[in-house]
């Protein structure tokens, strides 16, 4: 999603009458809109990406006019698209005396090329894969099993508003053209080029005038519905003709067609189009969309209890809560502190950061428990400060312990001069309005959970 929002309208009608004004006063609008544009731009990512681009390429002799979809950097490697093949590449670089990346160094260590039998892979039957480039010995079915069939699966997240699973975002690439966003006068599709803006852009092509201009969108929000939005008038989109000289008059028709156009349903995701859109132009045209939100580790044990967190930043109307993930974060489990029920259910969604819903099994709704009994190795260590008298104080379970850090990190107690002195729940100086929880607070039975998805 694009973070930057530059631009007014408000204030246009107020100052100009005449068509001649307006026409003036918009045109000099657009070219300060557009020099602050193309300055917030993405230095690194993009260039990044294309660099293992052009090495994909010549190493697997992709044509130069095969569109080549970036489909995201995981903990398993960077995955493109391209004829209906999916590559999964590692890549290695160099870097200079001052710890900067030194992109012409770039090689590739590991790829392989992946041809789908199914549309929607479950087992290794529906998945073909052939290996290019491997340092060591490569396990076809760990890896189709482990890593790449549960990847399939996951909610995309290359941009905010469409969640669906990548094998869904993978079928529609595939059918997707130049020609897919038409009206009868305009084409608008995005493409590769240099200019690395973060502001989502779209080139449009007038097949009447056979020129083609570029459109900048920025970053849009609606208070009362608490999301972003489609752009819904011309002085939501910024035109570049490129110095052709393209009347005002046309621009604004071509804006008009795109704007009906971005805000039509796509039935395919069931959003509006401009999201689709924007997704397609983060395939193509990658920049840096940072995927995290605030939260705090309250384990550093391996496996299932090491990744136990609590929110810097909960709502006020929000449950308290602790969320439990793996490894690579592909799953997640929230579970309420004072009953044994999911706080989410489903596919788990914080801002940019989207993973599969985790229903724990019974075996591990035991060992959680079993965990959260056990005594805290934190208030045994030998260390000084305020942090572990508390500790000392409060803490003699592993649950006493994921409380005390809610208590600290989430709701704000022990900032002030009175430390720890005050029990949580009682602390009426505490920064914040996020409720503390009591120390004695019980286990829930959260055995209920598996009747409780």
């Amino acid at each position: 999603m694009n973070i930057y929002n530059y631009f007014s309208s408000k204030t246009i009608n107020n100052y100009f009458y005449t068509t001649k004004s307006v026409d003036v006063y918009c045109y000099t609008v657009s070219m300060m809109m557009l020099k602050t544009i193309k300055n917030n731009c993405d230095d690194y990512f993009a260039r990044y990406v294309f660099k293992t681009k052009d090495l994909l390429r010549k190493l697997c002799n992709l044509s130069d006019s095969a569109t080549l979809f970036f489909l995201g950097n995981f903990y398993f490697g960077q995955v493109f698209l391209c004829n209906s093949k999916i590559y999964v590449v590692k890549e290695k670089i160099k870097y200079s005396d001052n710890s900067e990346p030194e992109l012409e160094t770039m090689e590739l260590y590991e790829l392989h090329k992946i041809t789908l039998l199914n549309e929607c892979p479950k087992t290794g039957d529906d998945i073909k894969i052939n290996t290019i480039i491997s340092e060591k010995d490569f396990d076809k079915d760990t890896f189709i099993q482990d890593i790449f069939i549960p990847w399939i699966d996951e909610p995309c997240d290359l941009n905010y508003e469409i969640d669906n699973p990548y094998y869904e975002v993978i079928k529609y690439l595939n059918s997707y053209t130049k020609e897919t966003f038409r009206t009868d006068r305009y084409l608008f599709y995005p493409k590769s080029d240099s200019d690395l803006s973060f502001v989502t852009n779209i080139y449009a092509y007038d097949l009447k005038n056979q020129t083609e201009m570029k459109l900048y969108i920025p970053y849009k929000w609606n208070d009362e519905e608490q999301k972003a939005i489609p752009p819904q008038n011309l002085y939501d989109v910024t035109a570049d003709d490129f110095g052709k000289n393209i009347s005002n008059y046309q621009k604004r028709q071509c804006k008009r067609a795109f704007l009906e156009l971005a805000n039509e349903g796509n039935e395919y995701f069931g959003v509006k189009n401009y999201w689709v859109m924007e997704l397609v132009k983060q395939t193509i045209q990658p920049v840096l969309v940072l995927h995290e939100w605030s939260s705090h580790r309250c384990f550093t044990k391996p496996k299932l209890f090491g990744h136990i967190w609590v929110y810097d930043f909960p709502t006020q109307d929000e449950a308290p809560s602790f969320f439990i993930t793996d490894e690579h974060f592909t799953k997640v489990a929230v579970l309420k502190f004072k009953s044994p029920e999911y706080l989410i259910k489903g596919m788990y969604k914080r801002e940019m950061a989207k993973a599969k819903g985790w229903q724990l099994n019974e075996q591990e709704i035991n060992e959680l428990i079993e965990f959260l009994n056990s005594p805290s190795d934190r208030a045994d260590e030998k260390e000084s400060g305020k942090i572990y008298r508390g500790y000392k104080k409060y803490v003699k379970t592993n649950w006493q312990q994921l409380i005390f850090e809610y208590n600290h990190n989430t709701a704000g107690w022990g900032w002030d001069e009175t430390n720890f002195d005050i029990p949580p729940e009682t602390d009426t100086n505490k920064i914040g309005d996020i409720e503390a929880l009591p120390f004695n607070l019980p286990i829930p039975n959260y055995i209920e959970l598996t009747n409780k998805w």
